[in-house]
């Protein structure tokens, strides 16, 4: 592990399973929950392999709203590696360090890029991970109750 200072980074999505987060950055320490106020929670273009068909999870603005989250302490290895899965370099996602402070802090948040394409229901797999989520961190669901979302067995690709 590295001796460099680790950062801030903001989970919303899948990443607020502590499951995938133990198997994707082993090393990263989770802090307590957080909000990004000014924000609603969305779904947007289609899935990958990972997750099947569906949208997947960004923040888009939205005065009086929040997005219920939580911190993670990651090193810069867990930040290599989030940025493979949520595919940074093929453009799927895009890093975020101006949006967010704690206590003075920049907070690093992934946001899905324009490419991903118009707002589109989830997979039921992916939100279940979601929604595992909100558990693991004591947040709300209320949010996510409601959210139509493909099922797993109308495949991906889309037809």
């Amino acid at each position: 592990m590295s001796d460099s200072p680790r950062r801030l980074y903001f989970a919303y999505g899948s990443n607020l399973s502590r499951d995938q987060m133990a198997d994707r950055c082993p090393a990263a320490l989770p802090l307590a929950p957080y909000a990004l106020g000014g924000h609603r929670l969305e779904f947007v273009g289609e899935g990958n392999s990972r997750w099947g068909r569906g949208g997947v999870a960004t923040v888009v603005p939205q005065p009086g709203s929040s997005v219920p989250g939580a911190l993670w302490l990651l090193t810069p290895e867990c930040e290599a590696a989030l940025d493979r899965f949520e595919g940074v370099d093929s453009g799927r996602y895009f890093r975020d360090e101006q949006l967010m402070q704690h206590d003075g802090n920049p907070v690093l948040i992934y946001i899905a890029t324009d490419e991903r394409g118009a707002a589109n229901k989830p997979n039921r797999k992916y939100l279940d991970v979601i929604t595992l989520g909100y558990a693991n961190w004591q947040l709300d669901p209320s949010g996510l109750l409601g959210i139509e979302c493909y099922r797993e067995d109308e495949g991906w690709p889309p037809a």
